[in-house]
C-alpha cells in the first residue's frame, strides 16, 4: 500500500517546462498570425505596393487614378531632358527628348498592366508587401517618335543617295509615289524604333547605357515608306458643316479622304525602280456640307404666333425682359431649350419687377408676373412648327390670352419649366419681342426639309361655370350691397382635350395626334357683405352662396301723437248758481291711424352665371404653380 502511495506520488511531480514552453509557442504563432492578418488588411489592393516606379516616377501607395495623373505630369518635362546620341560613318548626332512623347493611352495601359502584375489574394498580399518594403518594383512606358526628328532627315540628306529614297505626295486624288533605285541608303525606320527603346529604358532608369546608337549606312533596294505614317497623315473621317452658337458662324465641312494601304504597297512593289505610281484616294463627301448650310440656314419659318399682353406696365416690362432673353436663341439639332435656363431666375435681382399672378385664384403682386404669357405663346409656336416637346406642364385655371384653350405652358422657379428639342435636321433660331402695341411675336426660323407644319386645336368637353361667392365682413355698412373683391377674376373652369393636326405644304391633314386632357379649374367672383344682412340679400352664411329667399326686413312704426284738446270755457258767475253744471267741451275727433307699410317687392334669388367665353382678366393676372 505504502509503495503505490509512492508511485502515485512521483507521478503527480513531474516538471511543467514543457507545457509552458507549448503554450509560449503557440503565443508566438498566433501573434504572428495575427500580426500578418494585419499586415494583409493594411496591405489592402487597388494600390501600389512601396518602392513601385513606372518610367522612373514613384507611384508606390497611389491608386490606379493617382499614377495615371502623377505619370501625365511628370513623364513630359522628365523626357524633354534626356538625348539618345547616335553616329553615322563616325559622326555623332543626337536625338532630343523634346522630339519623343508619351501617348496617353500608353500610359493607362502601362499602369494597368503594373497593377495587375501586383494583385494577389488577401493572404498573399502581407508577403508582397513585405517583399516591397525590402525590394523594388520598376516598370516602363512606351516612348514614341510621332515624326521623323529633324536630325534623322539631316543625316538621311547627308550621307544617303537622294534618288534611293522613296518619296510620296498628294496631286488631286490620287497618292503618287516616287519609287527609289537602289543605292547608298539608311533605315530610318530601324534607327527610329531603336531610339524609342533607349528612351523608354532611361525614363525606367536613369542610369541605364546610353552609348551611342550606330546606323549602318548600306547600298540596297529602296525601301517601302511606312504606309501607316502615310495614311495617318493623309487620310481624314468626313465631317459636316456646323453653326458655332458661340460665334454664329459656320464651321467649314471636311471631305473624307480615304486610302488603301495594302493596295498602295501592292502597287509600289510591282512597279520598276525610278518609277512613278499613282494610287487612287478615295472622297466622301459630307452629309452637310459647307454650301448646303449655307443655302438652307433659317431660311424658312418653322412656326410663328402672336398673343395681346394685357397691363399694367410691370407686366409688360417682365414680358419685355424675358423676350430679350430668349431672343436670338440658336439651337443645334438635338440640343434641348430650357426656358427657365435662359430666361430666370425669376428675381428682383435678376431685373423683374412684381406684377398681378394668380395665387390660389386671386390676383396677387409677385415678382416676375407676365412670364407665363411668354412660356406659353412659344410653347404654341413649337407646336406649329411640329418640334419635340420635352416638359410642359399647364396652369391651374384658363390664362385666357392663348387662342387655343390648352396650349398655354406654366413656369416656376427651377422647379417647373418648359423645355422643347431642335428635332429637326438644320439649326433652328428663335425670334421673340413684344411692340409698341403690347403684342407679343414669337417666330421660330429654320430649314424646312418636310413641308409639314402643326396645327394645334382643342376641343371642350365640359365647362364649370364660376359662381359669385359670400363672405360676411362687419366692416360693410349694413344695408349696402354686397361689395365685390376685384382681386378674383371670374373664369370659367373648363376640361379641353388638345389635338395636333399635321398639315403639307399643300394644306392637306397628314395626320391628327391626340396630344392630352387639361382640366382648368373656374375662378369664383367673392363679394363681401355684412353679416347682419344675409337674409335681407338671401345669403346661405354655411356656403357662401345666393341660394336663400331675401327677406326684407319689417320696419319698426312710428308712433302717432295724440290730438291736442280744446280749451275749456270759463263759468260765467251768476248770482244764482244754475241747478246743472255746464257741460264740458267736447274733445276734437281722434286722428286716423298710420297706414302699414307695403312692403318691397321680394327680389328672385341670384341665379349662377351662364358659361361664357374666358378672357384675360384686366390686370392681366395669371396662374402662379403656387396656386
Amino acid at each position: 500500500m505504502a509503495q503505490t502511495e509512492g508511485k502515485h506520488t512521483a507521478q503527480a511531480k513531474k516538471p511543467a517546462g514543457g507545457k509552458i514552453a507549448l503554450i509560449a509557442v503557440l503565443v508566438v504563432v498566433v501573434a504572428l498570425a495575427a500580426g500578418y492578418l494585419g499586415l494583409c488588411a493594411a496591405a489592402g489592393s487597388g494600390t501600389f505596393l512601396p518602392n513601385t516606379t513606372i518610367a522612373g516616377v514613384d507611384v508606390g501607395g497611389q491608386t490606379q487614378e493617382q499614377a495615371v495623373e502623377t505619370l501625365k505630369t511628370q513623364l513630359p518635362e522628365r523626357l524633354s531632358q534626356l538625348s539618345v546620341p547616335f553616329t553615322c560613318e563616325g559622326k555623332e548626332f543626337t536625338i532630343s527628348g523634346s522630339d519623343a512623347s508619351v501617348d496617353s493611352k500608353a500610359v493607362e495601359a502601362a499602369v494597368q498592366e503594373a497593377l495587375t502584375q501586383q494583385s494577389g489574394s488577401f493572404f498573399t498580399r502581407g508577403a508582397q508587401y513585405l517583399g516591397a518594403m525590402t525590394g523594388s518594383a520598376r516598370y516602363s512606358v512606351p516612348v514614341s517618335l510621332e515624326d521623323t526628328p529633324d536630325v534623322l532627315s539631316q543625316v538621311v540628306t547627308e550621307f544617303a543617295d537622294p534618288e534611293a529614297q522613296t518619296t510620296w505626295e498628294v496631286a488631286g486624288d490620287q497618292l503618287v509615289f516616287h519609287k527609289g533605285v537602289t543605292g547608298r541608303t539608311i533605315d530610318v525606320a530601324a534607327l527610329s524604333a531603336a531610339a524609342e527603346e533607349r528612351f523608354s529604358q532611361l525614363l525606367e532608369d536613369s542610369s541605364a547605357d546610353n552609348t551611342p546608337l550606330e546606323t549602318q549606312v548600306t547600298t540596297a533596294p529602296p525601301l517601302d515608306p511606312d504606309f501607316d505614317a502615310i495614311h495617318d497623315e493623309i487620310c481624314v473621317e468626313p465631317a459636316d458643316a456646323y453653326l458655332d452658337k458661340e460665334s454664329k458662324t459656320i464651321v467649314p465641312s471636311v471631305t473624307g479622304i480615304g486610302l488603301d494601304t495594302a493596295a498602295a504597297k501592292s502597287a509600289l512593289d510591282s512597279a520598276a525602280e525610278g518609277s512613278d505610281v499613282s494610287v487612287p484616294l478615295t472622297k466622301t463627301e459630307p452629309e452637310m456640307t459647307t454650301a448646303d448650310l449655307e443655302a438652307n440656314l433659317f431660311k424658312d419659318v418653322l412656326g410663328t404666333g402672336t398673343t395681346v399682353c394685357a397691363g399694367p406696365a410691370n407686366r409688360w416690362y417682365n414680358i419685355d425682359l424675358a423676350a430679350g432673353r430668349i431672343n436670338g436663341t440658336i439651337l443645334l439639332p438635338g440640343e434641348v431649350f430650357s426656358y427657365n435656363d435662359l430666361a430666370g431666375p425669376y428675381t428682383l435681382s435678376s431685373g423683374y419687377k412684381k406684377a398681378g399672378t394668380y395665387q390660389n385664384g386671386q390676383s396677387i403682386d409677385a415678382t416676375a408676373g407676365g412670364i407665363c404669357q411668354l412660356s406659353s405663346t412659344l410653347y404654341w409656336v413649337t407646336l406649329k412648327a411640329n418640334l419635340e416637346t420635352v416638359e410642359r406642364r399647364n396652369h391651374a385655371f384658363n390664362s385666357g390670352y392663348m387662342p387655343v384653350i390648352g396650349t398655354d405652358a406654366t413656369v416656376w422657379s427651377d422647379q417647373i419649366d418648359f423645355r422643347f428639342k431642335n428635332s429637326t435636321d438644320y439649326p433652328i433660331k428663335i425670334e421673340a419681342y413684344q411692340d409698341k402695341s403690347h403684342r407679343l411675336h414669337v417666330t421660330i426660323y429654320g430649314t424646312d426639309t418636310t413641308g409639314i407644319h402643326g396645327e394645334p386645336y382643342s376641343i371642350t368637353i365640359s365647362t364649370t361655370p364660376y359662381k359669385n361667392t359670400y363672405k360676411p365682413d362687419a366692416s360693410i355698412p349694413q344695408g349696402t350691397e354686397p361689395q365685390r373683391d376685384p382681386n378674383y377674376s371670374r373664369y370659367n373652369g373648363v376640361t379641353v382635350d388638345v389635338y395636333q393636326k399635321l398639315v403639307d405644304k399643300n394644306g392637306n391633314t397628314v395626320d391628327t395626334i391626340f396630344l392630352y386632357r387639361n382640366s382648368y379649374s373656374a375662378s369664383n367672383a367673392v363679394y363681401y357683405y355684412n353679416p347682419a344682412d344675409a337674409a335681407r340679400w338671401g345669403i346661405d352664411p354655411s356656403t357662401g352662396l345666393k341660394t336663400l329667399t331675401p327677406v326684407e326686413p319689417t320696419p319698426t312704426p312710428t308712433p302717432t301723437p295724440s290730438a291736442t284738446p280744446s280749451a275749456t270755457p270759463s263759468a260765467t258767475p251768476s248770482a244764482t248758481p244754475s241747478a246743472t253744471p255746464s257741460p264740458a267741451a267736447t274733445p276734437s275727433a281722434t286722428p286716423e291711424p298710420e297706414a302699414t307699410p307695403t312692403p318691397a317687392a321680394t327680389p328672385t334669388p341670384e341665379s349662377t352665371p351662364p358659361a361664357e367665353t374666358t378672357t384675360a382678366s384686366p390686370n392681366g393676372a395669371e396662374e402662379s404653380p403656387a396656386a
